[in-house]
C-alpha cells in the first residue's frame, strides 16, 4: 500500500484522529540535516500530510521531526540505544551495518513495554531513498528482522487493524506466537 492510499485510508476510518501538527519541507530537510541522512520520500510524504509523529493505530510510536511531536524526534539508533556496537548484525544474513547508518523512526515497542523497534536502514543509491528496515533488539543489540519499506510496513500495520480497538504493533503481525517473538528478540541476528 503507498503512502496516498494509507493517508486516504486512515482518514476515512478516523476523522476524528489527532494528526498532531503536520511538516513542512523545511522541518523535514532541518531534521534530515541533524541526521546526516535522507529519509525515505514515503516517510516524507507521512509527515508532510499526515502526522509529525504520532501513535499510529494505538500500536506504533512513530516519531516527528521535532522532540515537541507526541512520540519524540526521529534520531539515529544509538540514541534510543547508547550500547549498540558499532556493526549491528542482520537475522538471517552474514551481513553487518554500520550503527551510524540506523535511523530509528518507531521510538520503542509499545506492546513490550521495551526500546525494541523499527529502523531505516540507511543506503546510498537507493532510488526515492527507499531503505530496508530493520526491527533491532534490545536485548540482543541486533536486527532481528526486515521489511522492503516502509510501504510494506504501513501495509502490514493497516492489514492488522482491529478497527473498533488498538491494532497490531507490525513486529506482533509478523511473529504472533509471543515465544517466537521471545526467541528473536534474544538471538544474536547470525543464528
Amino acid at each position: 500500500m503507498n503512502v496516498k492510499d494509507f493517508i486516504r485510508q486512515f482518514n476515512a476510518r478516523y476523522p476524528d484522529v489527532d494528526r498532531c501538527a503536520r511538516n513542512n519541507s523545511r522541518e523535514i530537510t532541518e531534521l534530515e540535516g541533524r541526521l546526516g541522512v535522507p529519509l525515505p520520500q514515503s516517510f516524507r510524504m507521512f509527515l508532510s500530510e499526515l502526522s509529525n509523529g504520532m501513535f499510529l493505530l494505538d500500536s506504533e510510536p512513530v516519531g516527528g521531526c521535532s522532540s515537541e511531536s507526541p512520540c519524540g524526534e526521529i534520531c539515529m539508533t544509538k540514541v534510543i540505544l547508547p550500547d549498540l556496537p558499532e556493526q549491528v548484525a542482520v537475522a538471517g544474513l552474514t551481513e553487518k551495518v554500520e550503527a551510524s547508518r540506523l535511523v530509528s523512526f518507531t521510538m520503542f515497542d509499545a506492546a513490550a513495554l521495551s526500546n525494541d523497534h523499527w529502523v531505516f536502514i540507511y543506503e546510498e543509491g537507493i532510488p526515492n531513498d527507499e531503505y530496508r528496515l530493520g526491527f533491532i533488539s534490545q536485548r540482543s543489540k541486533a536486527i532481528v528482522t526486515t521489511l522492503h519499506s516502509f510501504e510494506e510496513w504501513l501495509t502490514i500495520l493497516w492489514q492488522h487493524d482491529e478497527e473498533e480497538g488498538a491494532g497490531v504493533p507490525v513486529f506482533h503481525a509478523l511473529y504472533p506466537n509471543a515465544e517466537e517473538r521471545d526467541r528473536l528478540l534474544e538471538q544474536d541476528g547470525g543464528t
